[in-house]
């Protein structure tokens, strides 16, 4: 049986991301295992701290208990978003190490555009670019002029309030609502990750988010959430089914997750991800959407 890593960090998220990271762990260790030894892979959930990268003769990254995990054939998911920018900064060379290795399958590799989920203002260009429905978007780097950042978006976006967060973090990270120009300058002044890119936006009331789940450009499932309630299997809704196909068509995806946001009566595109997980949803779906997720594990 090969073995199969999944790669990431759970040290150093602020605490309010305790409960996130328990069932992210406990689905890590009870529910994906059944998937890849299924498919003739061995599942190991290996933390970045418990890894070192070593160059010598040849390229090895070292587990006291696996040993180099580069021998032989095998899989891995590596993790690309973390708070601390050093822990980051090492995930990605592990991600580029496994996505170059010619004996190893990384899941969330994607050859045309490597990362591209990790940049949310990319993924917004990106769908911009073909057409689909998108926020007016503002890139923010908070080490420049205040004066000129904030006169540069008012301009752009035109309205109170907005909304703000770090272009490469998720789960709800450094996200604000501000209301006021005063807000934006302390924001500025005081980012609750220094040294990244914000992207700003217009403020949308939200009456749901779509995720919607494709294998290769097929959409195998969609899911809706409404504000305060579980999310629930649904159609996908038409002017998101083609939007969703048209990103999956154009970044040559084997699996891709798509989130959009509505207000009742427009949609919009939010961000993507090429190894969104599974679980929350409920069968057949589920295990359509596993097939898709771990489809590299069978070519």
């Amino acid at each position: 049986m090969k073995n199969f890593y999944w790669i990431d960090s759970f040290d150093g998220y602020p605490p309010t991301m305790d409960h996130a990271i328990r069932v992210s762990v406990d689905t890590y260790e009870n529910i994906y295992p059944q998937f890849t030894e299924a498919l003739g892979y061995r599942f190991h959930l290996v933390t970045l701290e418990d890894l070192r990268i070593e160059c010598g003769p040849t390229l090895k990254v070292v587990h006291d208990q696996y040993g180099n995990l580069l021998e032989g054939e095998g899989a891995a998911y590596v993790g690309l978003i973390h708070p601390d920018l050093q822990k980051e900064r090492k995930l990605e060379t592990l991600y580029r190490i496994f996505a170059y290795h010619s004996r190893f399958a990384l899941l969330n590799f994607t050859p045309s555009h490597p990362m591209v989920c990790k940049d949310k203002f990319s993924g917004t260009s990106i769908a911009q670019e073909l057409g689909l429905s998108v926020l007016p978007t503002c890139l923010l780097d908070t080490g420049s002029s205040l004066q000129l950042d904030h006169v540069a978006i008012e301009h752009a976006l035109r309205r109170y309030p907005l909304f703000v967060r770090p272009a490469d973090l998720t789960a709800g990270l450094g996200k604000k609502v501000l209301h006021n120009v005063e807000a934006l300058q302390k924001y500025l002044r005081q980012p609750p990750f220094p040294g990244r890119l914000y992207i700003v936006q217009p403020f949308i009331e939200i009456e749901a988010e779509y995720r919607v789940y494709l294998s290769g450009s097929n959409i195998v499932a969609c899911r809706k959430r409404r504000s305060l309630r579980e999310g629930e299997s649904c159609a996908t809704p038409p002017g998101i089914a083609v939007g969703s196909q048209a990103l999956a068509t154009y970044l040559n995806t084997t699996y891709l997750c798509v989130d959009w946001i509505a207000n009742g009566s427009d949609f919009w595109f939010c961000e993507f991800e090429t190894g969104g997980g599974f679980t929350e949803l409920s069968e057949p779906f589920r295990s359509r959407v596993a097939s898709a997720f771990f489809r590299k594990l069978t070519s």
